[in-house]
């Protein structure tokens, strides 16, 4: 647990930045989609993470326009407002 100073001030300047960061991703997603929220997000990046591995175990790379089709399907999956 922390209980000096410095490393409480870094823990809670860290969890401001997260915040930060999480809120100006919405903002660029939510220009096309306007309920898009932070469970989306989290949504968006599990599947990416998904993807990528799924990929790496595939002995040859798909096409482009297949990995991008993937992506998008696989990343909607656990999204709660979008579409």
């Amino acid at each position: 647990m922390n209980v000096r100073e410095v490393p409480v001030t870094n823990a809670a300047n860290l969890a401001f930045f997260m915040v930060n960061v999480s809120q100006a991703l919405i903002h660029n997603v939510q220009k096309d989609d306007p309920h898009f929220g932070i469970q989306d997000l989290k949504a968006y990046f599990r599947g990416s993470k998904y993807v990528n591995e799924t990929l790496k175990l595939l002995p040859q790379k798909p096409d482009q326009i297949l990995i991008q089709q993937i992506f998008t399907q696989i990343t909607k999956i656990g999204s709660i407002n979008s579409g």
